[in-house]
């Protein structure tokens, strides 16, 4: 019967075993929650991206139109040769075509993240 019993060291070694199985387990079911949370924020990110690209296209079309509006105007002020007209209307064609670059360029960025599946570093 003595031999059943494990000495004070072996008995030691197996509870430290056990400890170490119930670690692992935990372990485990940590990273099957974090690895469920990634996905649910990989999703969300997703989703945002398609959002904020459909936005930047929307800003970029408006931003277009409203270049179009600014050089009929131009044209207008020009056949006109109303002189004041003339200068204000180059300068906000000129402004309406910075504001048009500028929604291009970020159109492009939000392209950029949709195809690298979500947002860059920055």
């Amino acid at each position: 019967m003595a031999e059943d019993k494990f000495s004070e060291y072996t008995q030691g070694l197996y509870d430290t075993v056990i400890a170490l199985r119930k670690e692992v387990d935990n372990l485990r079911t940590g990273y099957s929650i974090i690895h469920n949370r990634i996905d649910a924020i990989i999703t969300l990110a997703d989703k945002n991206t398609k959002d904020a690209l459909k936005e930047a296209i929307d800003i970029e079309e408006l931003a277009r139109l409203a270049v179009v509006a600014a050089a009929i105007a131009h044209k207008a002020a020009v056949i006109l040769i109303e002189t004041g007209a003339i200068e204000k209307t180059k300068n906000t064609l000129e402004a309406t075509e910075k504001t048009y670059t500028s929604a291009q360029a970020y159109t492009v960025e939000n392209q950029a993240r949709k195809t690298a599946g979500g947002f860059p570093n920055s």
